[in-house]
């Protein structure tokens, strides 16, 4: 099977500015379309239509962003009809429109190219290492030295400390939550909040403080005057990010606030650093955690696209939810969800929650 869903994703990266249907793709490989249709899905956990779609606004976006062809001819050279058709589907999907795309080179979510294997190795851990050296010294030459790095999770930390890109000079802590899991409350961090998080994460209100607020106190005792947000492209990273805006909303943090996006799924870091806005990140924040409905603030295009997953991973037509309950009971379930939904970030703790709910 393996070879043959190899044969029609390699069939789909060399036709993405052609003609390309399931028909095509089904009559290169040799077999039916509803054949090669189910194919995909059971390797892939999603649609061939839906990845073809995906791919193709990706690369869209890359030629949008790199180079000067007009927004029509990229339209045409990717299947669509016309430029509104092709703006529709662009910022349905990435939550910016092709043009303010172009001027803003905002970071998004990219869909990569499947692949049929676990890919292993630190090929891209050079890269980015570099790619973080560098921003932190183009943060230090434009900013005042009390900087606070805020990074996803323990284990960014960890990297940081191995790849020895901590700057001593400065101010280095995790933010240990998965808020993309269980319920919240309006005003973050309070005694309702911690309740709620406690109860979500199956933990003691002890270690809830020594895991996720002790490595804060930075952030909740002294004033920093810029802070530097390091956090990953996938959506649990995402909603965690929100949060983390939100509050410093909330407490009315007056500093500069950056934005360092780590591509997780190829070891990657994007090469700019973005300065955002903090106001209206609490009603963002309200609507999307507490209320689970879309903001009608604007927020980065990789945030769009997290919030949209946030609000349909648990939902019946989920592909999360469709594809372990096709394969429950399967005994490398966990490691397949991982490899098939990187996008999600979800963790072992949340999918094996999602499998119980579902035995």
């Amino acid at each position: 099977m393996q070879s043959e869903i190899e044969k029609a994703v390699l069939y789909v990266e060399e036709n993405l500015t052609g003609n390309l249907s399931l028909s095509d793709v089904a009559q290169y490989c040799g077999y039916s379309p509803y054949y090669v249709s189910v194919l995909f899905h059971q390797a892939f956990g999603e649609t061939l239509k839906s990845y073809i779609k995906k791919r193709r606004l990706t690369c869209a976006a890359e030629d949008i962003k790199n180079t000067q062809i007009s927004i029509i001819n990229i339209a045409i050279k990717y299947g669509y009809s016309s430029q509104e058709a092709f703006s529709r589907a662009f910022a349905d999907m990435f939550g910016i429109t092709p043009n303010k795309y172009r001027r803003t080179k905002s970071p998004i979510q990219v869909t990569y190219k499947k692949r049929t294997s676990i890919i292993c190795g630190n090929e891209g851990n050079g890269v980015m290492n570099n790619i973080v050296r560098n921003l932190q010294v183009r943060i230090e030459e434009k900013y005042p030295v009390n900087i606070l790095h805020v990074l996803n999770g323990l284990d960014m930390l960890k990297k940081f400390k191995k790849s020895r890109l901590i700057n001593e000079k400065q101010t280095y802590v995790p933010f240990n939550e998965a808020m993309c899991w269980g319920e919240t409350a309006i005003e973050i961090f309070s005694d309702s909040f911690i309740e709620k998080r406690v109860n979500s994460l199956k933990t003691t209100e002890a270690e809830y403080h020594r895991i996720v607020l002790e490595p804060l106190k930075p952030i909740f005792n002294k004033e920093f005057d810029i802070i530097v947000l390091w956090f990953g492209d996938d959506m649990f990273c995402q909603i965690n990010l929100i949060t983390i805006l939100a509050y410093l909303e909330q407490i009315k943090y007056q500093g500069d606030v950056l934005f360092c996006m780590a591509l997780e799924r190829i070891s990657g870091m994007f090469p700019d650093a973005f300065e955002i806005d903090i106001n209206g990140y609490v009603n963002i924040y309200e609507a999307v955690l507490c209320e689970h409905k879309m903001p009608d603030s604007k927020v980065l295009p990789v945030t769009y696209q997290a919030i949209k997953m946030y609000l349909n991973y648990m939902e019946e037509e989920s592909p999360i939810l469709k594809y372990i309950r096709s394969n429950l009971g399967k005994e490398n379930l966990m490691a397949e969800l991982f490899a098939l939904f990187p996008e999600y970030g979800l963790g072992d703790l949340q999918y094996q929650g999602i499998i119980d709910g579902n035995l």
